[in-house]
């Protein structure tokens, strides 16, 4: 991602895409490093051996042995992490974390802004290069 971004600096003389794609990258490099730094809705609590509530506005985990409340929100248990997660998405190998409720935005957005961006970079770059070449045909069918 980076050496496309490289090629588009040096390669593209276009203030405006160098621009776009700039600002893309930012957007792409925020939203992972929110992804990775925000926690997913994890709470911490002291767990309370066997504490088994049966109010209907509860959620009990036998993995974690707690009871935690519902807030209109599904609760999932992560083997990987070890915790009940408010709106699972999954756990992501990328970012070696749950993706849940407090992140799942940033998530979505990350490779939303990253595609966007090398879409727009590649383009650019493939209009430039298709441009040199027909001016340089122009060049040689006007020296002939």
């Amino acid at each position: 991602m980076i050496l496309i971004l490289i090629i588009e600096f040096f390669v593209v003389e276009s203030i405006v895409f160098q621009i776009i794609c700039l600002a893309l990258f930012i957007g792409s490099l925020v939203t992972g490093l929110a992804t990775f730094l925000v926690c997913p809705g994890i709470t911490f609590k002291e767990k309370k051996e066997n504490e088994k509530n049966k109010n209907l506005k509860s959620f009990y985990c036998q993995a974690c042995n707690f009871t935690y409340p519902k807030n209109n929100m599904v609760y999932q248990h992560c083997f990987p992490c070890g915790v009940c997660v408010p709106d699972p998405d999954h756990h992501c190998g990328v970012f070696g974390k749950c993706i849940g409720h407090g992140n799942k935005l940033a998530f979505y957005l990350f490779p939303t802004f990253s595609i966007i961006m090398l879409i727009i970079c590649f383009v650019s770059v493939l209009y430039h290069f298709m441009h040199e070449v027909t001016k340089k045909n122009e060049n040689k069918e006007g020296k002939l």
